[in-house]
């Protein structure tokens, strides 16, 4: 938890400017708090646990800066603990810190990220520490409400996982000797357990949007639009291995992509090993693997680094056990070396982040470290001509830190077929109704204006922007900044409290 600490605050208090997806799903936790609902008021493609958290820490604490990073920090110690309880079914003495270590050091290098993908993994880690002490009924009924849990923030994975929990189930099953109808009872607990949890928490949402709206955007949208930009399919293999850069290349990618064959290579073993002598393995590891597997193939459609860290805490656990089981491998000084390496990546880029020179801005979400000093200017010009709680179209990171409305359902464009034509249609109205002073969009590069092909639906939108607005400059980032060319002042400057 130190380490996300001094990753994401400097000065022991004052919060860096967050980054990533995370920013969304704080947006639609405050618009949650002002009363709107996801599917009914807003787009959303995913389960709403991560939305509805979010929710609740706004209500705790007020719509701050440091939200993201408070969730992080917490999820991060969360899973570092997990962990730990879970190696020390198989291992003893201080290796079993060992996978905590390499988890801190080398996964959260890239992937401080505190979307639905790391609150659907800490669920499947507690999921895992509770069927490793037996699978009783009651172990399995509450095995199941955290598989629902998972499947809550993540649908995908929380599916998943519990068809691998019930696999084991039934392996577990014919191993104590039991019949095969008491597998199959266990298996419906598990699977009640985890709808009941499911549908307990997506009631609601599906009472306001009505059914068919909540189906279309959690199975319908992502199976059939979702894969439609690089970064959601195998591309963004491509996409990662060029954006990386310093610690992250040469370390944090190597080992995300090494979690797929860290499973296929420990599943060989096992199998080797298994045949030779029945007893040479823990059958706890079987779950740890069909787990961590499962949590791969949730995302294998679009393996990006951050999404594969994700999967990558079983992995971790699995190849610390293989290198403590060959004592050539493990001796009491190789244990030592890779603990200080560990110890040294983990502390290494907080350290340095701690001595890099930074600005601060007194934002309306709080006050705010920026290192980038282009992002500083950027975020220093929207400061002195905006106010908070006013209506904006644009970036998304930008909602959080200034307290923005979004008039519209969706939060970005693309023209690709991600963006759906009744979303730009009802983005075109919501502008309409709640004009807004400036929008401020990606550069030209990622948000092409005269891209034209059949997957382009943005047409009624970019006729709407060049008609109402002016281009008036590029920041040094690459965003392009939009004036209204009439605009008007009582409309552009609408507020709504989202929380005090």
């Amino acid at each position: 938890m130190a380490v996300c600490y001094f990753r994401t605050f400097v000065s022991f208090d004052l919060p860096i400017l967050p980054r990533g997806d995370q920013l969304g799903f704080v947006v639609h936790g405050s618009r949650i708090v002002a009363g709107q609902l996801p599917y009914r008021d807003y787009f959303l493609f995913v389960a709403p646990g991560t939305d509805l958290v979010y929710a609740l820490l706004i209500k705790c604490f007020g719509l701050r800066i440091w939200l993201p990073h408070f969730a992080m920090i917490s999820l991060a110690g969360m899973a570092v603990a997990l962990m730990t309880l879970i190696a020390a079914r198989f291992m003893s003495g201080t290796i079993i810190w060992l996978p905590g270590l390499l988890f801190t050091g080398l996964v959260l290098l890239g992937s401080l990220d505190a979307t639905h993908h790391w609150f659907s993994t800490v669920a499947v880690m507690a999921a895992i520490t509770v069927l490793l002490d037996g699978t009783t009924a009651l172990q399995i009924a509450i095995a199941g409400a955290l598989c629902g849990l998972t499947a809550s923030f993540t649908q995908t994975k929380g599916a998943v996982v519990t068809v691998a929990f019930a696999a084991y189930i039934l392996w577990k099953t014919q191993r104590q000797g039991e019949s095969a109808c008491a597998g199959w009872r266990k298996c419906l607990l598990l699977c009640g357990a985890a709808l009941a949890v499911f549908f307990a928490v997506n009631l609601p949402v599906i009472v306001a949007a009505g059914f068919g709206r909540w189906f279309y955007c959690l199975v319908v949208y992502p199976l059939r639009y979702y894969s439609a930009p690089n970064i959601n399919n195998w591309r963004v293999l491509e996409y990662d291995s060029q954006s990386r850069t310093g610690f992250t290349r040469w370390f944090s990618v190597p080992a995300a992509y090494a979690v797929p064959f860290v499973y296929a290579a420990f599943a060989v073993a096992m199998r080797r090993l298994s045949t030779r002598d029945r007893n040479a393995w823990h059958d706890e590891l079987v779950l740890v693997l069909l787990a961590g597997v499962a949590m791969f193939l949730a995302i294998s459609t679009s393996p990006s680094v951050k999404r594969i860290e994700t999967a990558s805490p079983p992995a971790t656990i699995l190849v610390v056990f293989l290198l403590n089981r060959s004592e050539k491998v493990m001796t009491a000084g190789s244990k030592v070396v890779l603990g200080v390496a560990a110890v040294a990546l983990a502390i290494g880029v907080p350290l340095r982040q701690q001595m890099r020179s930074r600005e601060y801005l007194d934002l309306p979400a709080g006050r705010t470290a920026f290192f980038d000093r282009g992002e500083f200017q950027e975020y220093g010009w929207v400061l002195e001509h905006s106010q908070a709680g006013q209506y904006f179209y644009g970036t998304s990171p930008m909602y959080l830190p200034f307290h923005f409305l979004n008039p519209s359902a969706i939060e970005g464009l693309d023209t690709s077929e991600y963006t759906r034509p009744e979303q730009v249609a009802e983005l075109v109205r919501a502008l309409g109704q709640h004009p807004v002073t400036f929008m401020i969009l990606p550069s030209s590069k990622n948000f092409p204006r005269d891209a034209v092909s059949s997957s382009n639906h943005l047409g009624p939108f970019q006729d709407y922007l060049r008609k109402n607005y002016r281009f008036t400059r590029v920041f040094s980032g690459g965003d392009e900044l939009w004036e209204r060319i009439q605009s008007d002042r009582n409309g552009a400057l609408g507020r709504a409290s989202l929380t005090d």
